[in-house]
């Protein structure tokens, strides 16, 4: 049969690099980004960053980047978290310019560009060291990532906030007195604006959702009611003084943090610290207040990042141990399962010997002259197909006992061959095209020729229930066989049916998952099974409205075999 087109080969490594069903949620990973990528992450971060930082320029002194509060530092430390090294060089740029068109700058050329070096440098190094030397997860579902964020970036906010307050006073335009007094307040506004707005928006992006860019699922309005009713008796002046209730803020961030997870508490820490600096800037209170307030916003945030962390991590745990629970049920319903079948081809197995001796018996009495020829061809065919079905029922008995398989080098075109002639009837029967496509020369395929005709015709037949099932007008089964380099060979089925809902792409390989009112959902699970049984692999190449493609790979047999059916051996 020769080749009608020519089709891309898969080797073993692309093959292992297919997408199986996800067996956890992503963990948010950084990935590798692209040119254009990078070009619209950065005009977004430009985009951002001058003008949240023009609103949040509170208390300067002088009109320097010293201030309690800079969410900016939130901003480029996320920034460098998902580019790494490459986001340096549009940070640096983002800062200088701030400085210019935000505060006017007025110190020295040289400190502009020297104390926003000593930013990137400092930063820079704790992204590397999250990214590659600790390698936490974006997502930050766990408390380790929480603890490794905070505690690396806290502690780079402590290195650049003395030297980026040292370089003004070698500069002459702050006074050295002041230095540790301003190397706090820089290291509190950097640090407040990290924990509060580094973590909300990482969370913004979801690699494993779509779409991937989305706001975390905010707080019910019973709790945005209670944050907004606490911030307010915050600000109350109850006692001997103004705002000696600042703790109450931690009722409505534990509840929220509780209920929603990781995710909740970063709103609701962005929510308080927003309606905090709201209130004290509409009050005016002095700088030193504002220091002290945020002294107690920070303990905040971090209670709230490692209590939403811990909820998270929690959660997840349960998930996965009631996946695995499920897992483990389904895996003794299909142990049933296997009994059931076991006895199942015990018992079938005597019938069909009965019926090939019987057969055998016919073929005797009919070997008179007189005997049409067509009865003995029928009765051969008939004699054939039962000898298979003790055949298949003989290799589910060893599939189900686990005993070893008969490997064999086998053509691949007569596997194919076979198949075709076993379906044929089911396909016309549902008014479906079979067609082959063979790249020769194939190689010999090592494997069980019965079990693997099994999985070709479980795909098949399972593309034509679809394709009948939603009675597609293009109605075509596709066969192709194909040389993997340098060691295997791939089969592929490709029909034209409506292709896997997107709901049963997870769990095609899951026992009992079907589609079909009576089916079992025993089939591909049982395929996948056996496929790997010889060393290959079997997955979901492609799946769509215009339908999809199963694909197998299998190890070749050694190149000087022959096939196990050559008459010439």
């Amino acid at each position: 049969m020769p080749a009608t087109r020519a089709v891309r080969p898969c080797s073993p490594k692309d093959c292992s690099e297919m997408p199986f069903p996800p067996a956890s949620r992503a963990t948010g990973t950084p990935a590798i980004l692209t040119g254009r990528d990078m070009v619209l992450l950065s005009l977004a971060f430009l985009a951002a960053y001058l003008p949240i930082d023009w609103l949040t320029f509170i208390h300067p002194r002088p009109s320097l980047n010293i201030t309690p509060w800079n969410p900016p530092a939130g901003l480029y430390m996320a920034l460098l978290l998902w580019t790494g090294a490459r986001g340096l060089p549009m940070v640096y740029a983002t800062l200088i310019l701030a400085d210019l068109v935000v505060r006017g700058h007025p110190a020295s050329i040289a400190s502009l560009l020297l104390s926003n070096l000593a930013i990137v440098a400092g930063y820079g190094a704790a992204a590397h060291v999250l990214r590659h030397r600790v390698a936490i997860g974006l997502a930050l579902n766990r408390v380790r990532d929480v603890g490794w964020l905070v505690g690396v970036t806290f502690l780079s906010a402590a290195v650049v906030a003395p030297v980026f307050v040292g370089v003004f006073v070698l500069d002459g335009a702050l006074p050295a007195a002041d230095l540790p007094t301003l190397a706090f307040q820089y290291w509190l506004g950097d640090a407040i604006g990290i924990a509060v707005v580094t973590p909300f928006v990482l969370l913004l992006h979801h690699p494993d959702k779509t779409p991937a860019w989305s706001v975390p699922k905010t707080p019910t309005a019973a709790q945005t009611a209670a944050i907004a009713a606490a911030l307010l008796l915050v600000f109350l002046p109850i006692g001997d003084g103004q705002f000696n209730l600042f703790y109450v803020l931690f009722l409505p961030l534990v509840w929220v943090a509780v209920s929603h997870g990781l995710p909740g508490a970063v709103l609701a820490a962005l929510a308080i610290q927003s309606g905090l600096i709201a209130g004290l800037q509409a009050i005016g209170l002095p700088l030193g207040a504002v220091v002290y307030h945020q002294t107690l916003m920070l303990a905040l945030a971090i209670t709230a990042l490692f209590l939403g962390a811990l909820v998270s991590e929690r959660r997840e745990v349960e998930a996965r141990l009631r996946e695995h629970q499920t897992e483990l049920a389904h895996l003794s319903r299909l142990t049933v399962t296997g009994e059931m079948a076991s006895a199942l081809a015990h018992e079938l197995n005597q019938p069909l010997l009965a019926a090939i001796s019987y057969a055998r018996a016919a073929q005797r009495l009919l070997e008179g002259d007189d005997t049409p020829p067509r009865a003995h061809e029928l009765i051969d065919k008939a004699v054939i197909q039962a000898e298979r079905a003790g055949e298949v029922i003989r290799g589910l008995r060893t599939f189900l006992s686990k005993g070893s398989l008969q490997l064999a080098p086998e053509s691949a075109t007569e596997i194919l061959r076979e198949t075709l002639t076993l379906v044929r009837g089911d396909a016309a029967y549902n008014r479906v095209q079979l067609k082959v496509d063979m790249a020769e020369p194939l190689p010999l395929v090592l494997c069980d020729r019965i079990q693997i005709e099994q999985v070709l015709l479980n795909l098949v037949h399972n593309s034509i229930e679809a394709i009948a099932a939603a009675d597609s007008p293009v109605r075509e089964v596709v066969l192709r066989a194909q040389a993997t380099p340098p060691d295997g060979l791939t089969f592929e089925v490709e029909d034209s049916g409506p292709g896997v809902s997107p709901g049963m792409v997870e769990h095609l390989y899951s026992p009992f998952a079907t589609t079909k009112p009576a089916g079992m959902g025993l089939g591909l699970p049982i395929c996948r099974s056996i496929v790997e049984s010889h060393g290959g692999r079997l997955w979901l190449g492609r799946s769509g409205p215009t339908g999809s493609v199963f694909q197998v790979f299998l190890p070749a047999a050694r190149s000087d075999s022959r096939p196990s059916h050559d008459p010439d051996r």
